[in-house]
């Protein structure tokens, strides 16, 4: 036995015996290859994805200006399942014109592609864009402002509008350039606005027709700063009587003196230290107070004042007047009363003569 164990045979009997029983464990199915197999199916699962990819030009745009084409498109891809994933995490391809070899004009040139895995299917749309070359040009413009100045509350004034920056660069074709008219902002001012405008506006470059001219602008937005402000003095106040009335005699008081009134810098120039303030007599027959509403009163001469309102006694005279009309009638009462005497007087007396020629006339006869 010892000599068998030691011979070459028997190894070579236990070598060809553990070939074989290597050979049916590999061969044998669903033996040691559960995760070969996994990859295999997950590698012929199909998939489909849409992006959305930025499209690239492939022209000196330092002296050409090119318009007309989009700024995306989109890619449908197909493929491994896996490859897409990885393509639309990563989008490590692109989407170019090329216009290297194109001349000044329009072009209906075809989309192109570089960098997709060669397993990839794809399909671009749109697969063609119509591009127009011209003649690039940069020049500089003076922004302009344009606002609505009946925004403002009454009696607010706008002061010198300041823009920062006041020049903006303006690049497009040569053709857009020449269209243009004027660069301009338009803030929009609230209604009624009373504090100063603040902001930042978007610029604009118009044609003569008020029109929007494409072109690339720079910067897009500008600040515009627009102080509003309103004026306003001390001055004393003229109580002058208003309407019609057939007392005359009326005098006006009030315990405001002066006010502050509020306006434009031509509402301020036109009014001195004084204002007068009218005061409507026409329905007063009696002494009364009065409130007037001095923003009422003074019309436009000015916006608003402060008090906005006074009160005004209305002294009209009348009490004198019955004093006086009753010492008139008293008097004309007692003058009436002794011409009433004198005249009894005069009565009597020729009564008496009357009766004296009587008797004298009766003595004779005897």
């Amino acid at each position: 036995m010892k000599k068998i164990i030691n011979s070459n045979y028997f190894y070579a009997f236990i070598a060809l015996c553990c070939s074989i029983w290597l050979f049916f464990f590999v061969s044998s199915p669903g033996v040691g290859s559960t995760r070969d197999s996994n990859q295999s199916n997950t590698s012929t699962v199909t998939k489909k994805a849409t992006l959305t990819v930025p499209l690239q030009l492939q022209a000196d745009v330092d002296k050409y200006y090119i318009t007309g084409y989009p700024q995306n498109v989109k890619v449908t891809i197909e493929g491994p399942a896996a490859l897409v994933t990885a393509t639309k995490n990563t989008q490590n391809f692109n989407l170019y014109l090329n216009l290297r070899d194109l001349s000044i004009g329009q072009h209906r040139v075809q989309i192109k592609e570089s960098g997709l895995n060669s397993e990839l299917t794809y399909n671009i749309k749109p697969k063609y864009v119509t591009v127009n070359i011209q003649r690039r040009e940069t020049k500089k413009f003076a922004v302009d402002v344009d606002y609505n100045k009946e925004s403002l509350a009454t009696g607010y004034e706008a002061g010198k509008t300041e823009v920062s920056p006041d020049t903006v660069t303006v690049t497009s074709a040569a053709s857009e350039i020449e269209k243009i008219n004027k660069v301009i902002v338009k803030p929009i001012l609230p209604k009624g606005i009373k504090s100063t405008f603040d902001q930042e506006v978007l610029v604009q470059a118009l044609d003569k027709n008020g029109k929007t001219v494409n072109v690339t602008l720079d910067p897009q937005t500008v600040h515009v700063k627009i102080p509003i402000t309103i004026q306003s003095k001390q001055v004393s106040i003229n109580l002058k009587q208003k309407g019609d009335s057939n007392n005359s005699n009326f005098t006006l008081e009030s315990d405001v003196k002066s006010i502050r009134i509020f306006g434009t810098q031509a509402q301020m120039d036109n009014i001195n230290d004084s204002i007068d303030v009218p005061v409507d007599v026409t329905d007063v027959t009696g002494n009364t107070k009065k409130s007037i509403d001095l923003a009422g009163a003074l019309g436009n001469k000015v916006a608003f004042t402060d008090p906005d309102a006074i009160n005004v006694t209305i002294n009209t005279g009348n009490s004198n007047s019955s004093s006086t009309n009753s010492s008139n009638n008293s008097t004309n009462s007692t003058n009436s009363t002794n011409t009433d005497n004198n005249s009894s007087s005069e009565n009597n007396n020729t009564s008496s003569s009357n009766t004296n020629s009587t008797n004298d006339k009766n003595n004779s006869e005897q």
